[in-house]
């Protein structure tokens, strides 16, 4: 009896783990397919076959919520029915339907990509129902695939944030959008993914993801902002934002610069992926409203315009990124204030559409996620 007590507490404990976090991206699951039903060897009736385990797209949805449906985190399909005299050929069993929110990754245990899940109604099978008996097996129905797979989500948003903790970013995002994200003067307050909508007069709309503020060392998961980098592979453009004052973790940090604000975010992006320095970005310059001249913005701009030579002469080698982001539109805000936030609005906008012509593809933007 304690032993079943403790085994009850300890299950509980697991059940709810994930319950009283406000964010999940991932997920593991135990998947089986229905079993076959047994056939009817004399009359040569067929079993029926074992219903399958899929996985669907579907909008308004979170990890959180597919979680919550199913605390257990197993899918079993139903078996097929068993042949009778009266039904020689029986009826399958039900496929079970895992609706899943898009931008998901479906993975096995080993890595390895089994399927996305990019759009409503994309389907995959994860697990097969076992055949129906018959002649083949000696009329015994076979059991279903099982498997243990990943659920990776990686945000489908038009536009993503990239900056330091406390650089005005979520500000920002309820400047921009219907979000009302927490906002703090102390850094860290974002700890997990933030997704906005950008709705113009005209019914267009796209939508942006703030991230938690990354720190050097996140590409080696230090800092909150690690384990969300992935989410930028997905973004259509990068939007950095960066205070104008520059940045300081701690008390005992070295005070960031703007401008050293762009070479470490862009060398953590490089080290996590190289690929990133070739989105199209664009830049906002934010707190202005907090200068009382124009002395550090002529700093930065001087930096920026010669890069090369400022890298070579000022930095070590380990922190010089071998690729530097070239902005396609550089804009000054004061997020707090709105100011210029609707200027940004417009150069997004104008970017998106200008490089979805270039890919000869439709952009889809969204109402919501």
């Amino acid at each position: 009896m304690f032993l079943t007590r403790c085994l009850y507490k300890i299950t509980e404990q697991e059940l709810g783990r994930h319950l009283n976090l406000p964010f999940i991206d991932k997920l593991r699951v135990y998947v089986r397919g229905g079993r076959g039903g047994t056939g009817l060897k004399k009359y040569g009736g067929i079993g029926g076959q074992g219903g399958n385990v899929l996985v669907r797209g579907k909008r308004h949805l979170t990890l959180k919520n597919v979680y919550e449906k199913n605390l257990a985190k197993r899918y079993l399909a139903p078996d097929g029915e068993n042949s009778q005299k009266m039904r020689l050929n029986a009826i399958s069993g039900e496929n079970l339907t895992i609706h899943v929110p898009l931008g998901i990754q479906i993975l096995r245990d080993n890595g390895e990509l089994i399927d996305e899940i990019n759009d409503i109604d994309d389907e995959c099978i994860v697990a097969h129902g076992g055949e129906g008996g018959n002649y083949k097996t000696f009329f015994q129905g076979q059991p279903g695939e099982t498997a243990m797979v990943n659920f990776d989500l990686k945000l489908l948003a038009d536009v993503g944030f990239v900056g330091y903790p406390n650089a005005g970013k979520s500000t920002l995002l309820s400047m921009l959008s219907r979000t009302q994200p927490a906002i703090s003067p102390v850094p860290f307050t974002t700890l997990h993914p933030q997704i906005g909508t950008v709705v113009f007069d005209d019914g267009r709309s796209f939508s942006i993801a703030d991230l938690p503020g990354l720190i050097e060392g996140s590409h080696i998961k230090m800092g909150l902002g690690s384990r969300f980098l992935k989410h930028t592979l997905r973004s259509k453009i990068l939007l950095f934002v960066i205070d104008i004052n520059g940045f300081q973790l701690e008390i005992r940090s070295p005070l960031r610069s703007a401008f050293d604000s762009i070479v470490f975010l862009t060398k953590e992006l490089e080290l996590y992926e190289p690929s990133l320095l070739h989105k199209p970005a664009i830049l906002a310059i934010n707190k202005i409203d907090q200068l009382d001249d124009k002395t550090k913005l002529n700093e930065f701009y001087y930096s920026l315009n010669n890069y090369k030579e400022i890298l070579k002469n000022d930095y070590e080698e380990k922190w010089c990124p071998k690729n530097f982001f070239h902005f396609e539109h550089i804009v000054e805000i004061a997020g707090k204030y709105g100011t210029n936030c609707d200027h940004l609005c417009s150069l997004l906008r104008r970017s998106l559409d200008e490089h979805s012509d270039r890919n000869n593809t439709k952009i889809k933007f969204s109402s919501s996620f």
